[in-house]
């Protein structure tokens, strides 16, 4: 029986990278773009780990990270928390609590795939499994060791060209992303000041 795996990001370039390191039949992917469609459907997809994106939109990482956690019947659940790589962790907000790790985007696919089916293994597997955190620093990781005893194989790598065409669409969409905050804050900017209110781009009549 596959492993069920759900996957939560607005990125399709982190959507498809999923798809392709988790592949069947050793794994089944469900991908949500919000928090609250995730929310929804969790219960009834009964899922073996969770990858979390900590900014989705609407109910974010945050926020989906202590409902899951908050459930009964998935409190034990390997809970997985996806940061951008220009996204700082809100002190106020940690996480740590909630998601067993935390990982930095663009992420390294062997790398990933090896913490889930580490932390599945912990799970549901032998007690003596080392408990020392698998991933060693945010976005930088040491190759988790193969679980005991039979399983299922491990996923393949995603190829080195295809997984730079994935990042090179995400570090495009955060460009763009950047260029949309910066347009409206100028736009935002040149309001406050045609209304005579504002002070960034010259004296008041």
């Amino acid at each position: 029986m596959p492993y069920r795996i759900i996957v939560a990001d607005p990125s399709p370039s982190v959507q498809k990278t999923a798809q392709l390191v988790f592949a069947e039949p050793e794994f089944r992917v469900t991908v949500f773009e919000d928090g609250a469609s995730l929310l929804e459907s969790v219960a009834d997809l009964r899922p073996d780990a969770l990858l979390v994106s900590l900014s989705l939109p609407g109910r974010d990482g945050y926020e989906v990270g202590r409902n899951l956690r908050s459930r009964k019947e998935l409190a034990t659940v390997p809970l997985i928390g996806l940061k951008g790589t220009f996204e700082s962790m809100e002190t106020d907000r940690n996480a740590s609590s909630d998601y067993d790790e935390v990982v930095q985007k663009p992420f390294d696919s062997e790398r990933l795939a090896a913490v889930v089916r580490e932390l599945i293994a912990r799970k549901t597997g032998p007690s003596s499994l080392p408990e020392e955190p698998i991933w060693s620093g945010v976005g930088v990781a040491e190759k988790a060791p193969a679980p005991a005893g039979p399983g299922p194989a491990r996923p393949a790598a995603v190829p080195g060209p295809q997984l730079k065409d994935l990042v090179r669409e995400e570090i495009a969409g955060m460009e763009r992303e950047v260029e949309k905050r910066v347009r409206a804050r100028v736009v935002a900017d040149l309001k406050e000041w045609m209304s005579g209110e504002g002070k960034g781009f010259g004296p008041k009549e």
